[in-house]
């Protein structure tokens, strides 16, 4: 397609608005205190006390300031401008620290490869470069994140990037503007991480002439507790409202991490035995066997064989209860997950799978797990011999 120059002003100026969008979400998450839109300031002793600008000042609690562009074009004339802005507004306000071009998620492949290649530049120092980083908005917002929590444990990092996340990609289905440039395929229109938006409704299937909105939440108050007090899988649940204004519900488990197997379930062995075959008191006492000792070694082999055997016919039924809380209790309509989302923190991509699909994924290449399944059978900390606690590797 060939845009005019107000084609291209457009986008321009829309490709700004996203980028204000995903900053006001990092002030309500309390990544940032603040942002300036519009940010100019001039050298002392000239009259022009707005010579130079950034589209945006950010500045995190700590004090820590960036200055961010946006261009949705890898043009040199462009670039120069924004380094030459970079350059002086770094030399007037030394502490503004940091200055990143960002381009939208939205664009086409090649030419991202243009802003990547250009980046590359900047980090191997082929270029002097007053700009740090030309970067994706999925990668500002990483940057942000890691730079906001950067003094919290281990512990409480994931925890903060896990609940954000769930947020973050509740706020994308929710986007006005993410839902124009799909229904209308709008290529003016940029939206905010729009590419995790269109990877999501594609793999619900939606038929676009016939949906009205699409509404998301990650709020634990209105998805609910289980019966049991505990949480159910989903972590956001979707409305698709169609043209005839009736509702249907898209439930999201969500998976983020950089580890190579992380924590997926945990349930007492009764618990366990009641979901998977309340009738079966030979498999009923084996788990408990299991959650007692807590481990395989002091398990032994003879009683690994045994559950190995009794667990094969309920392997299915498992991983649909580990993964999607079907067969448990709570509402299957909104608190059973029917998909599950993935995020690689190493190389910030998104992918998504139905329950199924997933199941059969983990199973065909996780074969290192325990009794037949993709799953490393453990106990939680400080709760040994009371539950039994399922890892496993979250999938790309």
């Amino acid at each position: 397609m060939i845009y005019t120059n107000k084609d291209k002003a457009e986008h321009g100026r829309n490709a700004q608005v996203s980028l204000q969008s995903i900053l006001t979400k990092c002030v309500e998450v309390n990544y940032l205190s603040s942002y300036t839109k519009d940010y100019r300031i001039g050298k002392t002793g000239y009259n022009n006390s707005k010579q130079f600008y950034s589209p945006f000042l950010i500045e995190f609690e700590d004090g820590t300031k960036w200055i961010i562009f946006n261009t949705t074009s890898m043009r040199t004339d462009r670039i120069k401008g924004n380094q030459w802005d970079a350059l002086n507004i770094k030399n007037i306000d030394t502490s503004i620290t940091k200055a990143y071009i960002i381009y939208p998620d939205s664009l086409p492949s090649t030419i991202k490869n243009e802003f990547i290649r250009q980046n590359k530049k900047i980090k191997n120092q082929d270029e002097f470069s007053a700009i740090d980083e030309i970067l994706s908005q999925d990668c500002l917002y990483n940057l942000i994140e890691k730079q906001a929590i950067q003094h919290k444990n281990k512990g409480q990092q994931k925890d903060i990037q896990g609940n954000n996340f769930e947020t973050r990609v509740a706020n994308i289905l929710s986007d006005e503007i993410n839902f124009k440039k799909w229904v209308l395929s709008d290529t003016l229109q940029v939206g905010m991480h729009y590419d995790i938006f269109e990877t999501i409704v594609n793999c619900f299937h939606l038929e676009k002439e016939n949906i009205k909105k699409i509404d998301a939440t990650s709020d634990k108050k209105i998805i609910g507790k289980l019966p049991t007090g505990g949480f159910p899988k989903t972590d956001i649940l979707v409305s698709v409202i169609d043209k005839r204004s009736q509702k249907h519900f898209y439930t999201i488990s969500c998976k983020r991490s950089d580890c190579d197997s992380v924590s997926v379930h945990q349930y007492n062995a009764d618990s366990f035995a009641a979901v998977l075959d309340k009738n079966n008191s030979n498999l009923k006492q084996l788990l408990n066997k299991f959650q007692t000792v807590g481990n395989l070694r002091d398990f032994g082999e003879e009683n690994i064989n045994l559950l190995t055997k009794e667990l094969k016919p309920y392997k299915i039924k498992l991983l649909r209860w580990v993964l999607g809380g079907h067969g448990g209790s709570g509402n299957p309509q909104t608190q059973n997950a029917n998909y599950i989302l993935t995020y690689n923190n190493q190389t910030n991509s998104t992918s998504i799978y139905t329950l199924n699909d997933y199941c059969k994924k983990l199973s065909s290449t996780n074969t290192s797990g325990h009794f037949g399944t993709p799953f490393s059978w453990t106990y939680p900390s400080k709760r040994k011999s009371k539950d039994i606690q399922l890892k496993c590797k979250i999938l790309d």
